[in-house]
């Protein structure tokens, strides 16, 4: 009988079931057809030995062939037979493109082609009926086949497209702009149900309105059409993955990769452009199982944080099961690898644990990647090292509970379709504000505003709100509410500027309860904290001093005037009040008028917030959760790190297999700037 793959809630956690029994989401990633097959090879045998069995492949030829003729699978049978031949247990989960049609089908569908604000042409569009339709035939068609011969083994199908494969809309991070194609058109006058709706020019689609924001009353056809490319890029996505579960009675596993909320706010054009933000649509679709990104190309060195690209915790509450791609350039890579290379077999161990920590805690999944077949990961030490990861997971997997930590990062999809073009507000604010963000000292929750507002997220004692520039009625209320609770809300920028066709810093004032009024321009976004007086008197514990935010202008630019609210940061260049905080019923109010925010200031405002601090002297990165506790080194320093527990506990280091703590609530250990202890809570 053809082996069973499903994920499914198993005590709140998302959890991979493989013909209906737990299995540990851990995978190994192959390029047979990359650069040292034989390395690959090897590699397959040695996650074998460390109980990695599931393993994930890319074949960059997809089987489309002319009418008539018969289509040629080798290039997936040949990377299945050399797998299996190599570990006969392998479950496979084969990668493979589906935007990417061949030369004859785009010179006989010219028109079908994406078409860029510079005339040129490139993959399919997103919206060709004529390529979902054709392509739909051939994915049915090879997932026939590849059951047929392979259904005991494989584990699921990771359909790719588009830029990378990982579906954002191809060449923009080159700065061009996509979608000016003839099905695009015709998809967005069905969206908008205008006969006569024609797509914004590229002139259109730059142009400014209230400073960094798009005007509400005047330029809202713009915001639908941003809003139309989201889920222009997922609604075919939703209908490949009901072809594959079509197609194998509902019984294997459909990957996608998706949601870069964070990451792709980098883009010249701003996360607009990407395709990315309708995660919330996708959340809502039975066929897809598993989502993915690589972990983040910022701050992923040794010493740094090695994030998440989405709000991945969102997906988990979701019932789908996030999975990190872990590309690490290990030290067995070329030195011009770059992207955070570990140039130390040392490095290479401790980027590892960090990046396993990030996904163990929270119950997700992984997989290690060779990503050019260059031997990456061809090392008895680097696979050593692995093993033990896997033995912690498997020692978690029967009693994982839900992942609720006490800080909440919450970002809103709708309302980056209302930012001008440009990545001013959202690089430091989504994108760069990691860095700070995971350094406070505790673990963070990932979500989307809509599951914070629906009440899926009450765990939590702090929330940054990064860019809830627009919500909804119901969505203010929501967040009125956290306040009055008792939470602490933290909200960045301009949150509720947008209120129907308003835009307008009374709305503001009105959602924060803090008064705040707009400026046309402050010539520099940078802050400071202090004087160290006004800070005592608002109760927040900072102990040094600092500057932070951007120096570029911000338009519009917001400040508080507020004799109620206690200050907290003032603008460097102006000397107006950049960060304050207000009492609120049984709340706290803080609004940060900058666009990035201080360590110190963060960690102070989490004490206040009542939120455990396991570490906050030399700006660990920390994970935390399911009985693990990580910290990974971001400061080189003499002394060691007092390692503040919540309760009770007697701790273990799996990776020396010593007690290092006999029931305490604080212990001090060593951890060196790109070093990560792991420490199991018994």
């Amino acid at each position: 009988m053809p082996l069973t793959a499903q994920v499914a809630l198993r005590k709140g956690v998302p959890t991979l079931l493989v013909n209906g029994k737990p299995v540990p989401p851990l995978l190994v990633f192959v390029n047979l057809v990359g650069e040292k097959r034989e390395a690959g090879l090897s590699t397959i045998r040695r996650a074998a030995q460390a109980g990695v069995h599931i393993v994930s492949f890319v074949v960059h030829l997809f089987p489309w062939t002319l009418p008539g003729e018969t289509p040629n699978y080798r290039p997936f049978e040949e990377q299945m037979d050399a797998i299996l031949k190599e570990n006969p247990r392998a479950l496979l989960l084969p990668r493979f493109g589906l935007t990417y049609v061949p030369d004859w089908w785009a010179k006989q569908n010219p028109d079908e082609m994406m078409l860029y604000d510079n005339g040129e042409r490139g993959y399919v569009s997103m919206a060709s009926e004529k390529w979902r339709a054709e392509a739909s035939d051939v994915l049915r068609q090879l997932v026939k086949h590849l059951e047929s011969r392979y259904g005991d083994h494989i584990l699921g199908y990771h359909p790719c497209g588009q830029n990378t494969g990982e579906w954002f809309y191809d060449r923009v991070w080159e700065g061009l702009l996509p979608g000016f194609e003839k099905p695009m058109e015709t998809a967005f006058r069905r969206y908008l149900r205008d006969r006569n709706a024609t797509l914004p020019t590229a002139e259109q689609r730059k142009a400014k309105g209230k400073g960094a924001f798009l005007h509400p009353a005047t330029q809202r056809r713009l915001y639908r059409f941003w809003r139309f490319q989201q889920e222009a890029m997922v609604e075919p996505l939703e209908h490949f993955a009901r072809i594959i579960k079509e197609e194998t009675d509902g019984r294997k596993l459909v990957v996608l990769f998706y949601g870069y909320t964070f990451e792709l706010s980098g883009l010249p054009g701003g996360p607009v452009v990407s395709g990315h933000l309708a995660l919330e649509r996708l959340l809502k679709c039975p066929d897809v199982d598993v989502l993915c990104s690589p972990i983040s190309y910022f701050d992923r060195q040794a010493g740094g944080a090695g994030g998440f690209m989405a709000p991945v915790d969102s997906v988990q509450l979701h019932g789908k099961l996030w999975l990190n791609e872990d590309d690490t350039r290990t030290c067995l890579s070329k030195p011009e690898d770059n992207y955070g290379r570990a140039e130390t077999l040392a490095e290479t161990l401790a980027v590892h644990r960090r990046n396993f920590a990030h996904i163990a805690t929270r119950g997700a999944a992984c997989w290690w990647m060779d990503l050019m077949g260059a031997g990456w990961l061809d090392s008895a030490e680097i696979w050593h090292n692995l093993a033990k990861l896997v033995e912690i997971y498997e020692e978690i997997l029967p009693n994982r509970k839900p992942y609720q930590p006490e800080i909440a990062v919450v970002v809103d999809e709708a309302s980056l379709c209302y930012l001008s073009y440009g990545n001013a507000v959202t690089l430091p604010l989504l994108s760069q504000i990691r860095y700070e963000l995971y350094r406070i000292g505790a673990p963070l929750g990932f979500y989307l505003l809509s599951d914070v507002c629906s009440g899926k997220v009450e765990h939590a004692k702090m929330y940054l709100v990064l860019n809830a520039f627009a919500p909804t009625e119901a969505q203010r209320h929501a967040l009125k509410e956290l306040v009055r609770k008792g939470k602490m809300v933290v909200w960045f920028y301009a949150p509720g500027y947008i209120r129907g066709n308003s835009a307008s810093a009374d709305n503001i004032s009105d959602l924060t309860g803090i008064r705040v009024v707009e400026k046309e321009e402050i010539p520099s976004g940078v802050a400071y904290t202090g004087p160290a007086a006004m800070v005592s008197r608002a109760g927040v514990d900072i102990w040094r001093r600092e500057e932070f935010g951007v120096k570029e202008p911000h338009s519009p630019g917001f400040v508080v005037q507020d004799a109620t609210a206690r200050t907290l940061a003032t603008f460097v260049a102006t000397s107006d009040v950049a960060v304050a905080v207000k009492r609120i019923e049984r709340g706290w109010s803080v609004y940060f008028g900058t666009l990035r925010a201080g360590v110190n200031l963060l960690q102070g405002l989490a004490k206040k917030a009542g939120v455990h601090l396991y570490g906050s002297y030399k700006e660990e990165v920390v994970s935390a959760g399911n009985r693990i506790v990580a910290l990974h080194g971001t400061r080189q320093s003499d002394w060691g790190t007092y390692v503040d527990l919540p309760e009770l506990s007697t701790v273990y280091d799996p990776m020396s297999g010593e007690v290092v703590g006999q029931r305490t609530r604080s212990l001090k250990i060593q951890v060196q700037k790109g070093e990560t202890r792991l420490l199991q809570l018994l």
